[in-house]
């Protein structure tokens, strides 16, 4: 197909023409993807609900702490690997080379779980020190040693939905990554695993579970380049080296969600913990859709980087971001007039619960609104500029979390939380407009 095709089908003369061939081509590919983030929203939302009643404030607190803590620690043992995987599976592909590609996910799968037993491990170990002297419980001990049986599990499922996306199996990936594991733990809460030792206990056998079938899926998946091309286009960097400086900002957005919370543990009671966790759950539903795009929209971004291919490259850059705006807005809108019986539903003071959920939706709405780019850049191979914006967001979320928090208690951490999302979204929007300056984004 001629580039004076291609511009033809994806710019028709009319902006409402133009969404309904979007629309239209993407829909099946839409409909699935966004299925699995939609059966995962509701199977988190009833899980956080049902959560925060069986367990009361404090314990409640305590699971959403171990959560926090669980984050940090699988995100660092993951070594950076995850983007890596999807980029040098789908690239390799595009030009043929399978052994490659196998080669990759098996490096990268084996490096992870690795990593990840002995995160474990450490954690297990660190569990009473950290109780103490970090999150200032005592009686969080036990939970944090629990948690660490979640990790290694919990990060095989992620390398292989990983593989998966790169496999473009998008909402395959998800589902084993984030949508089946909510919904096990809920099943198991419904079942009696109403106790916070239980619930975390269940929360690491439903990851146990979905790592076999996620594995199950990669080696059914047949192997071959959709994609031949003679020549191999743009030289691709090392699975290592793109690993190192990603490993680094995966760790700092991990942080950027468990700071504020954290900070929050140590100058505010549980139920402050429980009521801005909850809030910012609520919140991150609008990430979960942007994510979601984004999977589905990562292959195709590594595959066209690597065959120089600008003009399709582009068009799946302006096509993530017409399906995020068109799924985005409304929900960030529903979820701000709905916020009083949302938050009922989930057993947070509305008084409290309402300025939290309102300002944590507006960093939500600056990260849709230029969305996917952070990934746009990783499967261009710009990982230096990713981490050094990471970096700065981290130093500006601690800061302005110690400033804010022991004032404003959930309020100021909302703000916070906010503020790095609104300046994240911005620094990288202009980062792709610099690094990518073919696509003239």
């Amino acid at each position: 197909m001629s580039p004076e095709t291609l511009l033809a089908r994806l710019s028709p003369s009319t902006a409402g023409a133009r969404l309904s061939a979007l629309i239209a081509r993407a829909r099946p590919a839409v409909l699935v993807s966004l299925g699995s983030r939609a059966l995962e929203a509701a199977a988190k939302f009833a899980l956080y609900a049902l959560a925060a009643r069986a367990l009361g404030g404090h314990d409640a607190g305590r699971f959403f702490l171990a959560l926090g803590v669980i984050q940090i620690v699988s995100t660092v043992a993951r070594l950076g690997l995850e983007k890596p995987i999807t980029r040098h599976v789908a690239a390799e592909l595009a030009v043929g080379d399978v052994a490659a590609a196998r080669r990759a996910a098996g490096t990268a799968g084996g490096s992870i779980l690795t990593a990840s037993i002995a995160a474990g491990l450490l954690l297990a170990g660190a569990a009473p020190v950290i109780a103490q002297h970090w999150t200032g419980q005592a009686d969080m001990a036990l939970p944090l040693m629990l948690a660490a049986l979640i990790i290694p599990v919990q990060n095989l499922a992620f390398a292989v939905a990983y593989v998966l996306i790169g496999l473009e199996r998008g909402a395959a990936g998800q589902m084993v990554m984030n949508a089946l594991p909510p919904v096990l733990s809920l099943i198991a809460l419904a079942l009696g695993a109403d106790s916070l030792g239980r619930l975390l206990v269940a929360y690491a056998g439903s990851f146990g579970l979905c790592a076999l079938l996620g594995l199950t899926l990669v080696l059914a998946t047949r192997w071959s380049h959709r994609h031949p091309q003679v020549a191999p286009g743009a030289a691709m960097a090392g699975l290592w080296s793109g690993a190192r400086r990603l490993m680094v900002v995966d760790v700092c957005q991990a942080a950027l969600i468990t700071i504020p919370v954290l900070i929050l543990g140590a100058f505010s009671a549980p139920d402050a913990v429980s009521t801005f966790s909850l809030c910012n759950r609520l919140a991150m539903l609008v990430t979960i859709v942007v994510l979601s795009l984004g999977a589905m929209s990562a292959p195709h971004f590594a595959r066209h980087h690597r065959l120089e291919d600008w003009t399709a490259l582009r068009a799946a850059a302006i096509d993530n971001r017409r399906l995020t705006l068109m799924l985005c807005l409304p929900l960030i809108a529903a979820l701000a007039l709905g916020s009083v019986p949302l938050l009922g539903l989930l057993n947070v003071p509305v008084a409290g619960g309402v300025p939290v959920l309102l300002i944590l939706l507006t960093g939500q709405l600056a990260y849709c609104l230029f969305p996917s780019r952070d990934l746009l850049l990783a499967m261009a191979g710009e990982e230096r500029i990713l981490r050094r914006n990471s970096l700065w967001q981290l130093a500006f979320c601690v800061a302005l979390s110690f400033v804010l928090t022991p004032t404003f208690g959930a309020v100021g951490a909302a703000l916070a939380s906010a503020a790095i999302w609104i300046g994240g979204a911005l620094a990288v929007a202009s980062a792709a407009r610099r690094k990518l300056p073919q696509l003239g984004l």
